[in-house]
């Protein structure tokens, strides 16, 4: 008689579960998209489509490097203003003409992976906790923001032409940015499944303790995780800046619970260590969706605050409840 390893149970189990949370949620997606399509006239309009994808794209970026700090079992509030910071540096320097081009592109990088490192270095070598470090740099990131512009805007009119176009290109009538969002999910997707280095974030999210005596060294993990989630959101911080064209020092304020939102109901569990980036992709579209269907309709703004809130109410509930029934059912197999 065969008998199962109680690790490769458990591993299917999460894996089962996993997979039923993405179908459901790109279902959920198909549902939404149909219900406005019908209730408003407007929703199908070519250049609605475009907004929601531009929208949803942007998303998907900053939930997919938020994605990587949560499968370590951390958190990352600060997105928000490193989008804000980034957008605005890049601004100011695409004003004054000092770079263009590619250069402007890697500064945005370089910018973003920065900040991500300082957060990562708080957590994993200042062992501060995730949500109070990255809480101080989220006013930290905003204050020197402010600092910098004197709350003065930077007019789409200063910015080069090249930046406002390049939002608004389009691949066979596809907008470049989706491209971008859905290649980029693609190879980190490919990196999380493939490359022992990036399954280690799996690993440490999953137990650090057993991770570390596996000979993993989960600080230098962490540390990886949030200098990913960094270079993601300076990346999304230039397409924003290149995409609203006036660049004031609020930018992205309130993106990191849209993050953390399209991150929990993509599936991704907020314990750590199970979750995929596709699931992370439909949780975007979905609050991209409502969220334009909302305006749409002509809704107040806090419904779009209460949605999203209830979602990740939601959201870690069912990872409650998964996790509980997993840990059940393994505890039965091993006794």
């Amino acid at each position: 008689m065969r008998t199962e390893k109680p690790g490769s149970i458990r591993e299917r189990i999460s894996q089962n579960a996993l997979q039923f949370r993405v179908v459901s949620v790109f279902f959920s997606f198909v549902v939404l998209f149909a219900l406005f399509a019908f209730s408003s006239k407007n929703f199908l309009n070519v250049q609605n489509v475009k907004v929601i994808a531009f929208n949803a794209s942007l998303l998907i970026i900053v939930a997919s490097g938020e994605a990587f700090v949560v499968l370590t079992r951390n958190l990352d509030v600060s997105v928000g203003s490193i989008i804000g910071l980034t957008g605005y540096l890049i601004a100011k320097t695409a004003a004054a003409h000092l770079f263009g081009g590619v250069e402007l592109i890697l500064m945005a990088l370089l910018i973003g992976a920065i900040l991500g490192a300082l957060n990562g270095l708080a957590v994993a070598y200042g062992r501060v906790p995730s949500i109070v470090a990255t809480l101080g740099t989220l006013s930290i990131y905003r204050g020197i923001t402010y600092i910098i512009g004197h709350g003065i805007e930077v007019p789409s009119g200063a910015l080069p032409r090249w930046m406002i176009r390049g939002a608004d290109a389009t691949v066979l009538g596809v907008p470049f940015v989706v491209i971008i969002a859905v290649f980029i999910v693609a190879l980190l997707t490919y990196l999380l499944r493939n490359v022992p280095l990036f399954r280690r974030i799996y690993a440490v999210g999953s137990s650090p303790a057993a991770a570390v005596s596996y000979g993993l060294r989960s600080n230098r993990v962490v540390l990886l995780a949030y200098i990913m989630c960094g270079t993601l959101v300076g990346l999304a911080g230039f397409l924003y800046a290149s995409r609203v064209g006036t660049i004031t020092v609020n930018l992205g304020r309130d993106w990191e619970m849209m993050a953390l939102a399209a991150v929990v109901l993509g599936g991704v569990s907020t314990m750590g260590g199970s979750g995929n980036l596709v699931g992370v992709l439909f949780g975007a579209m979905i609050l991209s969706t409502i969220d334009n269907g909302l305006v749409l309709a002509g809704a107040p703004e806090f419904w779009r605050m209460f949605i999203q809130g209830s979602a990740i109410v939601a959201a870690i509930t069912v990872d409650a409840l998964i996790e509980r029934r997993i840990r059940s059912v393994f505890s039965h197999r091993k006794a």
